[in-house]
């Protein structure tokens, strides 16, 4: 899934672009400039904002967003930014670690990521910039909508449905056949055993506190 050598350019240049930036070059790309809000980027060559690559595109043969979905406000941000770059008409290719275990009948949509140590099955659909973080698991004939983060370690049963723009937070679990709606967020460690609507959010109890003695 690697496909032919490519020049890129990187939206975001936060400690997530470092980890996208690996994995470009584990592809054999090369990352030749990156584009973000602050001049301090942790990864590659600044070289400006989104005006900026505007005026560069020429350079590259597409870009990468390189933005995490951390939150519901950041998959905002990114739904934004890839409308941006869908108005623009960038050219935006999916990146799959080399290091990944995906089953050649998955379908992996543009500008989706799949990091290290992920495992995705047979017949399972990756939307559109997608995001499976390091050690997720994806059942076969789940479907992870377009602009859906699975966070490090998370399980997708099989013939799950994940709708898009949804955060499937670290170590979480969905059980198979599940359909959860557009806009999801699921806590870390959660397991989802039932559907759920559009925009829900399930986060993990607290940890119960023993009550301490009473001193004399």
């Amino acid at each position: 899934m690697t496909g032919p050598a490519q020049r890129l350019a990187l939206i975001g240049g936060g400690g997530f672009a470092k980890e996208i930036a690996e994995v470009v070059c584990a592809c054999g790309h090369s990352l030749a400039g990156t584009y973000s809000t602050s001049p301090e980027v942790q990864v590659g060559r600044y070289r400006g904002y989104l005006d900026a690559l505007l005026a560069n595109r020429a350079e590259y043969a597409g870009v990468v967003l390189a933005i995490g979905g951390l939150s519901r406000r950041a998959i905002q941000a990114r739904a934004e930014l890839i409308a941006w770059l869908d108005q623009h008409g960038f050219p935006c290719p999916a990146l799959v670690s080399p290091r990944a275990i995906v089953s050649p009948d998955v379908m992996v949509g543009a500008g989706a990521f799949v990091a290290h140590g992920v495992i995705v099955n047979a017949d399972a659909r990756l939307g559109r910039f997608s995001v499976l973080n390091s050690a997720a698991i994806v059942g076969h004939d789940a479907d992870i909508g377009d602009n859906t983060t699975v966070s490090p370690g998370a399980f997708i049963g099989g013939r799950c449905t994940i709708g898009a723009d949804s955060l499937i937070g670290p170590l979480a679990k969905v059980l198979q056949g599940i359909t959860l709606g557009r806009g999801v967020t699921v806590g870390m460690g959660c397991n989802v055993l039932r559907a759920l609507p559009d925009r829900a959010t399930v986060w993990p109890r607290p940890d119960i506190v023993a009550p301490q003695p009473k001193s004399d």
